[in-house]
């Protein structure tokens, strides 16, 4: 995963809440890293699953992995906010 972010190409955060969905999320995290957009980073927030999750994101070490109690999709997304870097075109 590219982060050359710079003022031509702020930073970009692509944050995949998951739930027991990790039959899916390799898909979404290999689509995630084709964009053809340099400035990405790939953050999965684990909203407390019980499935193959947690292992599935450890294949992928350039994606930042969150875990948290299960909350719900709304939380999981503010889990991800706040867990995303600061563009650097806002500092």
């Amino acid at each position: 995963m590219e982060l050359a972010s710079n003022a031509a190409y702020p930073l970009v955060s692509i944050i995949i809440p998951c739930y027991n969905y990790g039959h899916f999320l390799s898909e979404a995290i290999e689509s995630a890293q084709q964009q053809s957009y340099p400035a990405k980073e790939i953050l999965v927030v684990d909203d407390g699953s019980t499935d193959h999750t947690k292992a599935l994101v450890a294949r992928y070490p350039e994606v930042v992995y969150v875990h948290q109690e299960n909350q719900g999709l709304s939380a999981a997304r503010n889990t991800g906010i706040q867990k995303a870097r600061e563009p650097t075109w806002c500092s």
